[in-house]
């Protein structure tokens, strides 16, 4: 229990509350700020730091690449893919605008590889009908365009066809976390990490948060950002968690290659970081393992990702791995984030379905902005 010290700083009622710190919960805190600086605006956060994916993915700040954008069409249609596509595209926006500077945003493009003829023809094949879709978000008539050159230049094996564009980047995720931390806490918001959430009350005017070791607060407006953990709040939304196992080498010598890359419908993922590869991916040789909000690491994947390394992306190169880590993400059968006011004292923003980075600015802004009408 907090003492009367803390609790005269740290007081237990609130204007806001949001639970979860990962960049859905620090965006909902930055725009509420924004809205009315005046607001008591608090963070509560089961782990030391985010638990779910935003300090953990890759650090891509992409909108989707050719074959996850028809793969969408195919599930939700042209005009749900298309609303969503904006909104990632402006959700990067934003991020540039107001953090670039901080957090290594590097506006390198991306590219999406493939091996096999009779599919990278299927999507080149689309690109005219993809990029007059596209045109009015991104602001240019092609942004996707055959690349005949990156494979070669960057010493891929494998790989034989490429589909690029210059419109995505990629960013530091921790630099973005920190530097989203540094500003609210600057702007007196509070954070209440290692705190873990038992049950939210919003039978009343007023809701009041019951937490495992800090008792109860109470607030006007609670705020649920816990993404792939939201299901102990939302259970009736049947929000799926999906585990990303990632890698990253060593330093090597003599990299040729400095943008974001995807291949096989997005499901693996990688860039040059520092002159490390960093490499994600492979939930799709496992769905129903992978499909689990513990973390860790599993041997058919790794071997994978590291078949995939020697192989494609790195064989003309010695490497050593340092380190490798995992995060979740959420899933629903939509396709399409859970961002809305659920009653007047409560409110969710979950569920990004593995591209929050570039979803959760726009989303919280969005989100803010219905809750100030």
């Amino acid at each position: 229990m907090l003492s009367y010290w803390e609790q005269d700083i740290f007081k237990p009622k609130y204007d806001y509350l949001i639970v979860g710190s990962g960049f859905s919960g620090l965006w909902m805190a930055y725009f509420l700020k924004k809205q009315n600086p005046e607001a008591e605006v608090a963070i509560v956060e089961r782990g030391t730091l985010p638990n779910g994916a935003s300090t953990k993915n890759a650090g891509f700040a992409c909108f989707g690449s050719p074959s996850e954008l028809l793969e969408n069409v195919k599930e939700i249609g042209w005009n749900k893919t298309l609303e969503m596509t904006q909104k990632r595209f402006e959700g990067i926006q934003i991020i540039k605008q107001h953090f670039g500077k901080v957090i290594d945003y590097n506006p390198c493009g991306a590219s999406e590889l493939f091996s096999e003829a009779s599919i990278f023809e299927e999507n080149l094949n689309q690109l005219e009908v993809l990029n007059k879709n596209l045109s009015s978000i991104v602001n240019a008539e092609q942004h996707f365009y055959q690349d005949t050159q990156i494979i070669s230049e960057s010493k891929f094996a494998g790989f034989r066809y490429a589909i690029s564009n210059t419109a995505e980047a990629s960013i530091h995720s921790g630099k973005l976390f920190y530097a989203l931390y540094k500003t609210l806490v600057n702007q007196d918001v509070k954070f209440f990490f290692g705190t873990e959430v038992e049950n939210i009350d919003t039978s009343q005017k007023t809701a009041v948060v019951k937490t495992k070791n800090l008792g109860e607060f109470e607030a006007r407006h609670v705020c649920i950002c816990t993404n792939a953990f939201s299901n102990i709040f939302l259970p009736e939304q049947k929000i799926q968690p999906g585990r990303g196992q990632v890698i990253i080498t060593k330093p090597i010598e003599g990299l040729s290659f400095n943008r974001t890359f995807h291949f096989d419908k997005g499901y693996y993922y990688f860039k040059n970081v520092g002159n490390r590869v960093l490499f994600g991916g492979g939930r799709n040789l496992d769905f129903a393992g992978e499909n689990t909000g513990q973390f860790g690491h599993t041997e058919l994947i790794q071997k994978a990702l590291l078949k995939y390394l020697k192989e494609w992306i790195l064989p003309e190169f010695d490497f050593e791995i340092d380190q490798k880590w995992s995060g979740i993400m959420a899933f629903n059968e939509s396709k399409t984030p859970i961002s809305k006011i659920i009653q007047p004292n409560l409110s969710a923003s979950v569920c990004m379905n593995g591209m929050g980075v570039a979803l959760a600015p726009y989303l919280a802004r969005e989100l803010v902005g219905k809750l100030f009408r």
